[in-house]
């Protein structure tokens, strides 16, 4: 039982919540399944049994109070059923509400770049049913469980002053069902974990297989992302059924000792009725409650067995809860000006070998535009990854305004940056709404003023509903080039001081590009821009072209001095100029 009472404690401590109505609740529920067992005690007590040195109340009390009696424990179980009920669930909510707002604010407060590792299914899964599972715990499971275990025992304990003998033979097969129950359990957690985490690559694949669909048709590769899926699926078929198997072996030894206590007690009973050591009163008491003392007990493993599922649930998110979070400082710090430095930086991503950026070393003055360029896997979008703070340095530092990145709230770095990323990320709403992200205080003028400078606000007029259509999901009823330049132009209306540019124009058309680039060229006068660009021609004006190999800088300077020094930069610009 200690994996899940530190469960219970894990998900309390993060909820960070007292709730004491799911406190109230759980008490009235044992008080009720009391309840419901009391009357035979009652009645018991009030016939007086001399064998077990009862002498009963019927001798000094009229049936009447006995009426009175039962009909009082008859509406304190149903209020305690009532409240009972009422009072665990809105505290099991009130709990996971704590819950979900700390995973969420943990989740907002981790490295951009840890999200990005994580597969989309996957985190979904995690975060909405995973917690709907631990949910169910403290709603549904909990309360029953406790009363299954609680209530049986109590009552145990009245009937060792009734009969010892009789209670023994009831108790003595418990310890071993109980130890049948956790025999069998380590091979039913790990199928369970096999299980679940099938499912999570289930959850991931159908996402890309569904996002991806267009492409796989095109290429032709639907069948074996199919057959695929139709692997991981009877994967967990297997897994399901080893879980059920290994469970449902478990679950049967608890019930045949539990039902063993039962045979136990009746030839016990019938050896002490044989010697004349047992009264029918008692004996009547033994065969009322035995089996409703015994059933809950049954259940009892039914709860266990389902709680151990969801006790994995809760282990994943614990997992996630483990990440560390983006290190910030509790003050804005106190910048001068926007100079971006970077220092002997290296970066290396979690589990690779290879340094992703080493050496890295550079000065981007406040408005000046530096390009980064290079052969693919260079290191050129890492670079912007760690000015936007998606990962930290291992090496070396960067610093924005003489101060080092690390020391910079993020909210005060992304008030101060502007980001055009190649994954553009759109919202299910309308283009008004996707692009008042950057500035919800902005006028319809300044959005369209944007959006010409962008060559957006043509292709916006030519929607259904101009600026008020929606696009769907990341914007799927738009094409590649439309949400690239809506991801421009939000950026460009954000008007911040440093923006940063990673291929941005990377899927729109010769024309628009040009219109693009002039627009850029326009805006960002008085601006820090980096640029991260593979059309060399598109950044051949830059102030700074920084040349990126392997991960290091291995040439800089401007573009007729690059040519001039015919290295990698003068080779890459030949082979565009030649295609």
């Amino acid at each position: 039982m200690q994996w899940l009472t530190e469960g219970l404690r894990q998900v309390m401590a993060t909820a960070d919540t007292r709730a004491p109505r799911l406190w109230l609740g759980l008490a009235l529920r044992v008080l009720e399944r009391a309840c419901a067992m009391a009357p035979f005690f009652l009645g018991f007590f009030w016939l007086g049994d001399p064998a077990s040195g009862n002498q009963g109340l019927a001798q000094s009390a009229s049936p009447g109070w006995l009426a009175v009696g039962l009909l009082a424990l008859l509406m304190v179980q149903l209020l305690c059923s009532h409240f009972g009920q009422l009072n665990t669930f809105l505290g099991g909510y009130q709990l996971m509400h704590g819950y979900r707002r700390s995973l969420l604010d943990h989740v907002g407060r981790l490295p951009l770049g840890a999200l990005r590792r994580e597969r989309i299914g996957q985190l979904g899964e995690r975060l909405t049913e995973d917690v709907k599972r631990i949910e169910s715990i403290f709603t549904h499971v909990l309360a029953e469980l406790l009363a299954a275990l609680s209530v049986p025992l109590m009552f145990m304990l009245v009937l060792v002053w009734v009969d010892w003998r009789l209670t023994l033979a009831l108790l003595v097969t418990l310890p071993l069902a109980f130890a049948m129950l956790n025999l069998l359990s380590g091979f039913f957690l790990a199928v369970g974990r096999r299980k679940q985490q099938g499912f999570l690559e289930a959850a991931g694949l159908l996402v890309e297989f569904i996002g991806g669909l267009r492409t796989l048709r095109l290429f032709d590769r639907a069948e074996p992302w199919r057959t695929r899926l139709d692997c991981q699926f009877r994967a967990i078929e297997r897994h399901s059924l080893g879980v059920e198997a290994w469970a449902g072996s478990a679950i049967q030894l608890y019930r045949i000792c539990i039902d063993m206590s039962l045979a136990l007690m009746l030839a016990v009973a019938a050896w002490l009725a044989a010697t004349s050591q047992l009264s029918a009163l008692s004996w009547m008491l033994f065969a009322l409650v035995a089996n409703r003392l015994l059933d809950p007990l049954l259940d009892a493993a039914a709860y266990l067995s389902e709680l151990r599922g969801l006790a994995q649930a809760q282990t994943r998110l614990q997992e996630l809860m483990q990440l560390p979070e983006v290190q910030e400082p509790l003050a804005p710090a106190s910048l001068h000006g926007h100079r971006v430095v970077f220092r002997n930086v290296g970066l290396r991503y979690p589990g690779q070998a290879q340094w992703a950026l080493q050496g890295v070393e550079f000065v981007v003055e406040e408005g000046q535009m530096v390009a980064i360029v290079g052969p693919s896997g260079a290191g050129k979008s890492s670079l912007l990854h760690l000015l936007a703070r998606f990962h930290d340095p291992q090496q070396g530092s960067i610093e924005l305004g003489g101060v080092d990145l690390r020391q910079i709230r993020l909210e005060q770095l992304y008030q101060q940056s502007s980001f055009v990323f190649q994954d553009v990320q759109l919202f299910d709403g309308s283009v008004l709404d996707n692009l008042c992200l950057a500035k919800p205080e902005a006028s319809l003028e300044e959005v369209v003023e944007v959006c010409r400078q962008t060559c957006c606000d043509e292709f916006i007029r030519s929607l259904p509903e101009g600026y008020d259509t929606r696009i769907g999901e990341n914007g799927q009823r738009l094409s590649g080039g439309e949400r690239q330049r809506l991801s421009i132009a939000r950026a460009l209306l954000k008007d911040a001081p440093i923006l940063l540019l990673d291929e941005a124009t990377a899927s729109v058309d010769p024309l628009a590009q040009y219109e693009i680039q002039r627009g850029l060229s326009q805006l960002a006068q008085g601006r820090t821009l980096i640029v991260v660009a593979h059309r060399l021609g598109t950044v051949c004006h830059a102030d700074l072209i920084l040349v990126l190999e392997g991960g290091c800088v291995v040439e800089r300077g401007r573009h007729e001095q690059l040519l001039a020094e015919d290295g990698l930069y003068a080779e890459l610009w030949r082979r565009q100029q030649a295609g």
